[in-house]
């Protein structure tokens, strides 16, 4: 006879064991999800969490049936112990992986009935599965519940709810800060591919010297022997490796010699060895990675890199889902990853994208502009040629990035295959929207069909940064009269601003109506959705927020360069017209940002300094003023008298006696209105 355990308000989770932190936390988890889904009272029961010394060290679990006023959760580890507890958050109580994210909580019952207890850990094909937090903008500034650790804690809630094991909780010292909330979750934590050993930059500690290796080796090794020593009794992966101070080639911070490729891999050689050695003189058995990317794919491919065997060697996509080198100003030499000849048969790993940081086309405040179905294909090519020995996501802020971050959870899973678009969306949206369900996959199809292609190359996509960092570098070209818009030859190699600004105007204008009608669309099924409140909110912040941000960022890229080739050919007031229709693009989309319905995301992308929309308006604005400054005379009332003002009254030339000059917005709403009345 199956027995019944019944879950209530007078269920209580307990341990022997609670002293430990990953077991605390685990049972304060499980505590917190079943008062928060059940209501009724009921026998007093309990969950005990019980670590097991008779098992081998695994992150396994069981469900062991003691009787009906108590069930055990057993494993040999604690992290162990926190998987069981969140399957059962998952599967018995109906707590979806990324609640957090999704702010999606089952209806309350007054008891649930659990007989199902063959709850098992799914089998990894990937042993070590993590996220970088690479976001130090908006996750760290950012509070719920007038805290930031809150926000961190449920960060490690949400990975190890997808079976995650490893994280690198942010970059310099956000990193050091969060390692040990990190570890006390049951979580290995590992080290950017900036900050070798996790030791302090070394610009920070000697700011007044050259972050040279061969000028300064002793002071090199301070750092990594103090960094080590600080970690020895910590759950950590050392990561290896010598890079600049600012995530760039170590050599590009001495421009004036010129470095050969031998040269810069006898280095890396030399220094990788060494930090092995120091690593493995304070813990034998401790675990190296190192990751091969950027500059190093292309050193590795000439057959200059010699690491030690048991080193994980990490390869990186390039930003945007293709598994090859990534593009560094202009130098994109794509060079093959998944190809990359393995003579020691050293494990390998991948550093893999759904965020990415370039200044000039990732996505930060929207989904990796490749498709779902793109990176499922990605993924299988990976594991085909067995580099999934590590698996490390590049999250940024998580938010915008859930349907990605979802597959690639299930590609950790060694019963992964290859999914397509329309899989993957109509998985997403059946999990967080109850109505309206082949529209709104329509919509997420259309956003991924939408997406700008600026290059030959299937990956070459074009993320919200695209038009943002576009508009504020044609500004700039505009303002000093340059012949050129700067940082721009990875996109266009025409050399002229106006051979430029045509190139860029044919790529945005092939795109720019699916966008408007996307848009149109999104908005439309927002108003749809507001009898459901929980929908309509994650709607708007899962998808409608991407869309206004790349529909309203083409759109007032495309009027800026409008506005451009007919500021050259001397007609300012319609060129002022433009930037101003420009300008309110951007100052819309500031305000719906600022009007999301969530009172809990409301102010979650205030601290946005990457594609920073804010900046943008405010330039455009600059722009604006710029032009009205040179076109509207020097009291600024000429425009007004020609434009605004009866012509009986325009060649009196007391103005000035009774009000003061409108202001750019009015003046260009003036314009506007009396050209659509008498057009």
């Amino acid at each position: 006879m199956r027995m019944n355990f019944v879950i209530s308000k007078n269920t209580t989770i307990i341990s022997k064991y609670i002293q430990d932190r990953t077991v605390n936390n685990a049972s304060k988890i499980l505590q917190r999800d079943i008062l928060r889904t059940v209501v009724g009272n009921g026998p007093d029961n309990n969950v005990e969490l019980v670590l097991s010394d008779m098992l081998t060290k695994t992150e396994d679990f069981f469900i062991k049936t003691i009787s009906e006023n108590c069930i055990q959760i057993v494993s040999s580890t604690p992290l162990g112990l926190m998987y069981g507890a969140l399957e059962i958050s998952r599967t018995i109580l109906g707590i979806q992986d990324f609640w957090y994210f999704t702010d999606h909580i089952p209806k309350k019952k007054q008891q649930i009935i659990w007989n199902n207890f063959d709850l098992k850990l799914p089998k990894y094909r990937t042993k070590y599965r993590g996220w970088f937090i690479n976001d130090e903008l908006l996750v760290s500034s950012w509070e719920d519940r007038n805290s930031n650790e809150y926000v961190w804690e449920r960060i490690y809630e949400t990975l190890l709810r997808l079976g995650g094991n490893m994280i690198i909780p942010g970059t310099d010292k956000n990193s050091s800060h969060n390692r040990k909330a990190a570890q006390n979750m049951g979580l290995i934590y590992t080290h950017h591919h900036a900050e070798p050993l996790g030791a302090e930059m070394f610009a920070r500690v000697y700011p007044n010297l050259k972050a040279s290796y061969e000028d300064y080796p002793e002071l090199f090794h301070d750092l990594w022997r103090t960094s080590i020593e600080e970690q020895k009794d910590s759950n950590v992966i050392y990561n290896l490796g010598f890079r600049g101070q600012g995530d760039c080639p170590f050599w590009a911070e001495d421009p004036e010699r010129n470095w050969s490729d031998q040269e810069k891999a006898d280095i890396i050689n030399q220094i990788i060895n060494l930090q092995y050695e120091m690593v493995h003189q304070s813990n034998p058995n401790a675990v190296c990675s190192i990751n091969v990317y950027g500059e190093l794919t292309e050193l590795y491919n000439l057959g200059l890199l010699d690491f030690p065997q048991d080193v994980i060697e990490i390869w990186a996509d390039n930003g945007y889902g293709r598994m090859v080198s990534r593009r560094q100003g202009s130098h994109d030499p794509r060079e093959a990853v998944l190809t990359a000849p393995n003579e020691k048969t050293c494990s390998r790993g991948i550093y893999y994208h759904v965020a990415f940081h370039d200044l000039q086309a990732a996505n930060f405040l929207t989904p990796l502009p490749n498709s779902p179905g793109f990176v499922s294909n990605e993924l299988m090519k990976v594991r085909n040629v067995k580099m999934d020995e590590l698996v490390i996501v590049n999250v940024g802020n998580i938010k915008p990035h859930i349907l990605f971050l979802n597959e690639i959870a299930r590609f950790w899973k060694s019963n992964y295959q290859s999914r397509s678009i329309e899989e993957i969306i109509s998985e997403h949206v059946q999990s967080h929207y109850q109505q309206y369900q082949e529209e709104i996959e329509e919509i997420y199809r259309k956003y991924f069909e939408a997406i700008i292609q600026y290059g030959p190359h299937e990956d070459q996509k074009a993320g919200d940064e695209f038009s943002f960092y576009l508009i504020r570098k044609i500004i700039r070209a505009w303002l000093k009269n340059s012949s050129e818009i700067e940082q721009s030859s990875w996109l266009v190699k025409e050399r002229t601003i106006d051979e430029q600004l045509d190139k860029i105007h044919d790529l945005v204008y092939s795109k720019i109506d699916c966008w408007q009608s996307l848009l149109n669309h999104a908005q439309k099924m927002y108003l749809m959705l507001s009898a459901d409140k929980e929908a309509q909110e994650f709607f708007f912040n899962d998808i409608r927020i991407a869309i206004e941000i790349q529909a309203r960022g083409l759109s007032a890229l495309i009027r800026i360069i409008d506005a451009y080739s007919i500021y050259k050919k001397d007609d300012l007031v319609a060129s002022f017209l433009l930037i101003f229709t420009s300008q309110q693009e951007i100052q819309n989309l500031c305000n719906l940002i600022k009007e999301n319905p969530s009172d809990k995301w409301f102010d979650f992308y205030d601290n946005d300094g990457y594609t920073n929309i804010t900046l943008t308006e405010e330039m455009i604005r600059t722009l604006l003023n710029y032009l009205r400054i040179i076109g509207d005379g020097s009291d600024e009332d000429n425009w007004e008298r020609k434009f605004v003002m009866d012509s009986t009254e325009s060649r009196v030339m007391l103005l000035s006696n009774t009000r003061k000059a409108m202001d750019d917005n009015k003046i260009a709403r003036k314009i506007r209105e009396n050209e659509e009345r008498f057009s």
